[in-house]
């Protein structure tokens, strides 16, 4: 039976591939249409999801090992993925490939790596109002597994 860690990583890699499928398949005429609730465009919002792992292994790190969450607030991470999206309108699928799964690997190699009581682990979220979460739950939520499910939805919506 596979460890809680090794089935959450599978599940990133998962949706890591699927992300990976919808831009290898999207229309190059296209990549740049804007798209879904975020208002980016294809290549943006792709690049996003891809950009933000290191980020968001800040939160489930200091979870999982029992530090201080980040001190970001929502104000900054808006702003930081705004400027981004501006910088990444023509970022190449092949790019935001290979950077989808450089990163992605090293969040999922993480994840692999955690022991039951890491992931049970609980800290306040000041993004969430200051509720508390566990590493499972970081992981699995928006931070995480839903990040790309949800923006690879709204993308293959666009379509």
């Amino acid at each position: 039976m596979a460890s809680r860690g090794e089935e959450l990583a599978q599940q990133l890699e998962e949706q890591m591939e699927a992300l990976a499928k919808v831009i290898e398949e999207w229309p190059d005429d296209a990549w740049t249409k804007a798209v879904g609730e975020e208002g980016w465009t294809v290549a943006a919002t792709a690049q996003h999801v891809s950009g933000q792992f290191p980020l968001e292994m800040e939160y489930i790190t200091a979870c999982a090992e029992g530090r201080e969450m980040p001190p970001h607030t929502w104000e900054d991470i808006n702003t930081r993925n705004d400027t981004r999206a501006e910088h990444a309108t023509m970022v190449s699928k092949a790019d935001v490939i290979a950077e989808l799964r450089a990163k992605g690997s090293v969040a999922a190699d993480y994840v692999r790596g955690l022991s039951d009581e890491q992931l049970d682990r609980k800290a306040m979220l000041p993004l969430a109002d200051g509720a508390a979460v566990s590493t499972q739950q970081l992981i699995e939520g928006g931070v995480l597994i839903d990040h790309v499910r949800a923006h690879t939805a709204s993308i293959k919506a666009a379509r």
